[in-house]
């Protein structure tokens, strides 16, 4: 919640004027919130996803946004979970019958194919 202890966004990933911050109410980013408007608006058809809880927070919103029809990659070592087996069965899960809802990489072979 805006403005709870743990809410403000660290520095090092503080958003660019303009952009927006989206407050998400529930567990997926779509719930109840403006996001998918805002991805139409700009052309935006391909999601990188991080975060945390691998298992829940962020994998609700992989699934919400392979149903709205957006492609989706999952960053592996840029989520966590409270417990590292949560982790590695929601990736197992994304990486199910060759990617069902989505895709999984790394950051360093993410970086590498945008640069």
């Amino acid at each position: 919640m805006r403005g709870e202890p743990g809410w403000d966004i660290i520095p090092e990933l503080a958003p660019l004027d303009g952009e927006p911050i989206i407050d998400k109410p529930g567990k997926g980013s779509f719930c109840a919130t403006d996001l998918e408007l805002m991805l139409r608006l700009r052309g935006i058809d391909n999601i990188v996803l991080t975060g945390i809880t691998t298992d829940v927070c962020v994998h609700t919103t992989m699934r919400e946004a392979n149903d709205r029809g957006f492609e989706c990659l999952l960053l592996e070592d840029c989520c966590g979970a409270t417990d590292r087996s949560n982790h590695d069965h929601a990736i197992k899960m994304i990486k199910m019958q060759g990617g069902v809802f989505g895709a999984v990489s790394d950051s360093a072979k993410f970086i590498e194919a945008i640069a």
